[in-house]
């Protein structure tokens, strides 16, 4: 093991224990009232209205609207209550429509990521619902997520499968639904491949849509987390004001999607896909393994309907080494050039969470309320530079400050970014991928 080895693991492991500083607020313990799996006898809809009520319920006990954190955009424990919550499209059973030509009989199943919530993928539900306004689209909470983010410290990855597999047979037990989609985003991707390898024969599943495909943590020394996890409580802490989603990362959640995805990469995984897979990854990945997932996609079951879309990297050395790595090349990925972006965007690069996130999107959009500055919370100065200069800041992979100094773009400040400048092109992949009368061929020529 050489010196710089050893160095890493000191900072992974030794020095939290060193330095944190374990908080008494209730924000950062668990609160006995975490999201939670319901019996199968409960219905979706009932399910729904039970875990809104209680992550408001949370919210307002653990932090009421006169307390000490306010979320950015000032948003109410109602509206942040509604945003976590899991959501079905349309609300009300009676009011799905029959119409098969507006998409009767199918059914989506959004599976969001870890330590954040449905709101994620409501770009998603809603591009889904504007094309298929008949089909049925619901959304599940990851149990740990959605309420308070000290929930995070009791999060296990066995209920997350039972959530899922809850969602599933919600579908399956239900004769309008015919064909039904896997929607999942980050974590989402790793539990719908964790049910096909577990249900390889799961009746009525048509497909997966795997959005930031995680099969493998970016960190080599993930598998350390539950050991450093015995010590202290956090990888980060933050003040939480994201209404959507947590903003602190704990060990007990790191362990959790080790725990979940510690074999995803072994061939078996891959090779149990059966189904047809659409796929998007962005090169520049700081938070999963982006090519542990490309190559996953080239070594899956192979299926006549399949695509990758590979946003590629804003180091052309990255590109050039994907491009000359042989068990990274396969058919049916679709390469996309960062010079596709529009300028008006301001995008130099795509994050892990951008991917399922409409520009438009009313808070992580373009002209959202919500700005990813965690980088500069030490720096009131930068930090308000991050959030309010619409000028001389960017969105962008935390990877672009590890840029040569020739090789990185001009800004103030970094914002990570929280959209997808190229969301039409998913948008219209998504669509063909789910419409049986759209080839393959066509799928594979979408721009």
């Amino acid at each position: 093991m050489n010196i710089l080895s050893i160095k890493k693991i000191f900072t992974i492991c030794l020095l939290p224990l060193l330095t944190a500083c374990a908080s008494n607020a209730p924000l950062y313990k668990p609160t006995g009232s975490a999201a939670f799996v319901p019996d199968d006898s409960v219905a979706f809809t009932e399910y729904v209205q039970e875990s809104h009520a209680n992550i408001e319920l949370v919210l307002n006990k653990i932090r009421p609207e006169n307390g000490e954190h306010t979320y950015l955009g000032d948003y109410t424990n109602a509206q942040t209550a509604a945003m976590r919550s899991p959501f079905q499209v349309p609300a009300k059973e009676d009011e799905l429509c029959s119409d098969v030509s507006k998409g009767a009989g199918k059914g989506f199943l959004l599976i969001h990521g870890l330590i954040d919530s449905p709101y994620l993928l409501s770009s998603i539900r809603d591009s889904l619902h504007k094309q298929y306004p008949c089909a049925l689209i619901r959304a599940v909470l990851l149990p740990g997520d959605g309420t308070v983010v000290g929930d995070s410290l009791d999060m296990d990855y066995k209920k997350w499968q039972r959530i899922v597999a809850y969602g599933v047979r919600s579908f399956q037990n239900d004769a309008r639904t015919t064909d039904l989609y896997l929607v999942g985003f980050s974590t989402g991707t790793s539990l719908a491949i964790d049910y096909m390898k577990r249900h390889p024969a799961a009746n009525k599943i048509q497909g997966l849509v795997l959005l930031s495909a995680s099969v493998k943590a970016k960190s080599s020394f993930a598998f350390l987390s539950s050991f450093v996890g015995l010590f202290t409580d956090w990888m980060s802490r933050f003040k939480e004001e994201d209404a959507a989603r947590y903003e602190s990362f704990s060990y007990s959640a790191g362990a959790e999607f080790y725990s979940l995805t510690r074999n995803m990469t072994d061939p078996d995984y891959a090779h149990a896909l059966k189904v047809p897979i659409l796929m998007a990854v962005t090169a520049d990945d700081t938070t999963v393994d982006a090519e542990a997932a490309r190559r996953f996609f080239c070594s899956s079951g192979k299926t006549d309907r399949r695509a990758l879309l590979w946003y590629q990297s804003l180091d052309p050395r990255v590109n050039m080494r994907i491009a000359e790595t042989v068990d990274l090349q396969c058919d049916n990925i679709v390469e996309v050039p960062l010079n596709n972006i529009n300028k008006k965007f301001k995008t130099v690069n795509l994050s892990h969470l951008a991917l399922p996130i409409s520009p438009n999107d009313p808070h992580y959009g373009l002209h959202g309320k919500y700005r990813h500055c965690g980088k500069y919370t030490s720096s009131p100065t930068d930090l308000a530079a991050c959030r309010d200069d619409k000028e001389n800041n960017l969105f962008g992979e935390n990877n672009v400050e590890d840029l040569p100094a020739d090789r990185k773009p001009f800004y103030r400040t970094l914002r990570r970014g929280t959209f997808n400048p190229l969301y039409k092109q998913l948008e219209s992949m998504l669509f063909c991928f789910t419409d049986d009368a759209c080839s393959t061929v066509d799928l594979l020529k979408i721009q």
